[in-house]
């Protein structure tokens, strides 16, 4: 009786297992092509998305840069002639006019990216420079962001709004909230010492009890320096 050699067994079984493959794929031929069109559809479809996501952002990143620019632009000295071809604006309020429609451009083309909802808080920032009284509506709309650098953003930003317009027990809820958060954007030292420099105007005994915390927290720092001169001329 003739033996088989290894070689040809695992031979006879890679031949045996492609056989059975071929006959599973027979009998679930239009299952298996049904599948496999689904996945390609489906990476298609995830493929289209991203790249679509990406353009928009994009897009939103330019509108948003262009609006900043406008934002930013230098405004006009009197001590100093402008000079040809730079664009200048007479005052705040009238760069601020400018801006404002590039903003809302970004808010309506793309609410849902970072740029629109960043658009949201300069929107509101540039309605403060026309005193137009719609901007607390409009920091408030992007303190509601669910992007959490635009949100704490906006709240500082309500606060100063607040502290301008006389009402210090909105701003105080706002920075007291904002002193339990520490973000790149605002630290919760910075937070802390608004809110006491705030406080020592109507209420200096808890004026006292933050810089002291702030000179406990962050000693041999900046803060901790500001801290303490201001709670020496508190107490005199």
């Amino acid at each position: 009786m003739a033996q088989i050699s290894r070689k040809e067994l695992k031979s006879d079984e890679f031949v045996s297992g492609m056989d059975a493959a071929y006959e599973f794929f027979l009998q679930h031929r239009q299952r298996i092509i049904t599948l496999a069109i689904a996945v390609v559809v489906a990476a298609g479809a995830v493929y289209s998305y991203v790249a679509w996501q990406r353009s928009r952002n994009r897009s939103a990143s330019s509108l948003l840069t262009a609006a900043l620019s406008t934002l930013h632009t230098p405004l006009q000295n009197a001590a100093t002639p402008p000079t040809p071809g730079v664009q200048t604006f007479p005052n705040a309020a009238a760069r601020a006019v400018a801006a404002e429609p590039q903003l809302q451009a970004v808010i309506q083309r793309y609410p849902s990216t970072s740029a629109g909802q960043m658009a949201r808080l300069y929107l509101g920032l540039a309605q403060q420079d026309q005193n137009d009284p719609g901007a607390a509506a409009t920091l408030q709309a992007a303190a509601a962001s669910s992007d959490k650098v635009v949100a704490v953003a906006a709240e500082h930003a309500l606060a100063n709004y607040d502290i301008q317009h006389g009402n210090p027990a909105a701003a105080h809820a706002l920075l007291l909230k904002l002193s339990q958060q520490d973000s790149p954007t605002l630290p919760r030292a910075v937070a802390l010492l608004e809110l006491a420099d705030l406080d020592r105007t109507y209420n200096p005994k808890e004026a006292v009890i933050y810089y002291q915390q702030l000179q406990q927290e962050y000693p041999n720092t900046q803060t901790a320096q500001q801290a303490q001169e201001q709670l020496a001329t508190l107490k005199r």
